[in-house]
């Protein structure tokens, strides 16, 4: 029978109940939206084992970030207002930050926006609204898939 981790185990420690190990799932950073969406974006990271190691509302607030060579997911929520700066946000912050790994969630489907973050230098797109397992399927792939060209 499965179980949940201790505090006190570590996800590389501790085996499944198919005897394979839990992966170490990578670390995520949180960017834009409002507080109940990051609020609910943050509880299913930390339900598929990922760390939420920073929350803004701005891109100024990467700078909070400490640099490493560990690999993070950039969660960007486009939000809904027709302003575009996220893309110039994200596109700088990629440039500047070879740690981290984007993922933008959009509005709605619209061909441009997802042309725009895949030109800003994202590598997986969701759009609202989606499945759990579309975002963690998503949010896995970040990290995996190749570069976008």
């Amino acid at each position: 029978m499965g179980g949940f981790l201790s505090p006190s185990e570590t996800a590389a420690g501790v085996l499944s109940s198919g005897a394979e190990p839990i992966p170490i799932a990578a670390p995520a950073v949180l960017l834009g939206g409002n507080e109940d969406t990051r609020l609910l974006l943050r509880g299913l990271l930390r339900l598929y084992h990922h760390r939420v190691v920073l929350e803004t509302q701005t891109p100024a607030g990467l700078d909070r970030l400490p640099y490493s060579s560990e690999l993070k997911i950039l969660i960007l929520d486009a939000g809904a207002e027709a302003d575009r700066s996220w893309s110039v946000a994200l596109a700088a912050a990629l440039q500047t930050r070879p740690d981290l790994r984007a993922l933008v969630i959009l509005p709605s489907s619209d061909p441009a926006l997802e042309t725009l973050a895949r030109e800003a230098g994202a590598r997986m797109v969701l759009v609202r609204p989606f499945a759990i397992r579309d975002f963690i399927e998503a949010v896995n792939s970040t990290t995996t898939d190749p570069a976008p060209t």
